[in-house]
């Protein structure tokens, strides 16, 4: 349908009105709330003509909302990150509020990070309860031409842990973000929105990770496949998060039957990938804090794993602090829990 500037309309979804105040162009119309709620672009087929029967029924006064029914998988949206316009004075969009909505009907874990070019601009991690949203950051309007990319990495919370991670990068390009807006029922408007997760794998990936140790683990990198010995499963998660060793020790002698084996070229390789396991270990098991031996002084082995845990998700904070039983030799990690 054809609107004009000057129209009273209606928001089909949320009931609203306003009046357009410009033409966008590429099927989109500016329209001024009533009430000094601000302005918001929307699509033809968001709108239609205020007339007697869609009226409210007095100032000020919405019909009541039917009561909303209840969740269920077959409602679930996915998780989702909408970007609210903001509008200056004259009705042009400055910023844009961005949520993270979980549509899922698992709580989650979430970091969430923003970035233009190479500069880092805001982080926040944490939990996210299911259907429920999250206010981020403003992102301001000219971000969008300055290589706008937002990382988003989930989990979902199960009995005993996490179950697998998802992670998306999403490049914001311009010409795809304009045409992205559509009307967001979690936030009763319209706004862009980008389905980042559809859905999530909900199982618990514990019982996967909890068989052969870690000196196992390592001693399968350094051998043939079929001279190891996988270990039998753990009966659950939750006896495998009870059965966790929260200490790592990276000296090689603790992660190899016979070190000299091992040349010097591969030892911090072998190191590192020993860490990176356990890390991934005790992120689906969500255990609070672990402790991760590298020896005292500012060696090589210390200076990679801080530079390691400087990527790794859900990391709160790690520090290499006088401890009573490892002195100074070893890094304690912090979790968000």
């Amino acid at each position: 349908m054809n609107f004009k500037v000057g129209d009273r309309v209606t928001m089909l979804r949320t009931n609203k009105t306003g009046t357009i105040s410009s033409l966008l162009g590429n099927d989109l119309f500016q329209v001024r709330l009533d009430g000094g709620m601000g302005y918001l672009p929307a699509p033809s087929h968001a709108i239609a003509l205020l007339t007697e029967s869609t009226a409210p029924t007095a100032i000020g006064i919405s019909p009541p909302k039917a009561a909303s029914p209840t969740r269920d998988s077959s409602h679930d949206t996915g998780v989702q990150l909408a970007f609210d316009p903001v509008f200056n004075g004259e009705g042009e969009p400055e910023s844009y509020q961005l949520y993270l909505i979980n549509g899922t009907g698992s709580k989650i874990l979430y970091e969430l990070k923003v970035h233009t070019g190479s500069t880092k601009r805001a982080s926040k991690f944490g939990p996210l309860l299911a259907y429920e949203r999250l206010k981020f950051e403003l992102i301001p309007y000219h971000w969008l031409n300055e290589r706008l990319q937002v990382d988003l990495d989930v989990r979902a919370v199960v009995e005993g842990g996490t179950g697998p991670r998802h992670f998306q990068q999403l490049k914001i390009k311009p010409k795809q973000f304009f045409s992205s807006f559509r009307e967001v029922p979690e936030l009763s408007r319209g706004a862009h929105l980008y389905r980042v997760f559809p859905r999530l794998d909900n199982s618990s990936v514990a019982d996967r990770n909890s068989g052969p140790s870690l000196r196992e683990l390592t001693r399968a990198q350094l051998q043939k496949p079929d001279q190891v010995a996988v270990a039998a499963p753990k009966e659950n998660a939750l006896q495998a998060r009870a059965e966790f060793n929260d200490t790592l020790d990276l000296h090689l002698e603790a992660l190899v039957d016979d070190p000299a084996s091992v040349p010097r070229h591969e030892v911090l390789s072998t190191q590192m990938r020993a860490f990176d396991a356990f890390m991934d270990l005790a992120l689906r098991l969500d255990v609070g804090q672990v402790y991760v031996l590298h020896g005292v002084g500012d060696g090589v082995l210390k200076a990679e794993v801080h530079k390691r845990l400087k990527h790794v998700p859900f990391v709160r904070k790690f520090h290499n602090s006088y401890h009573p039983k490892y002195g100074y030799g070893a890094t304690e990690v912090l979790f968000e829990s």
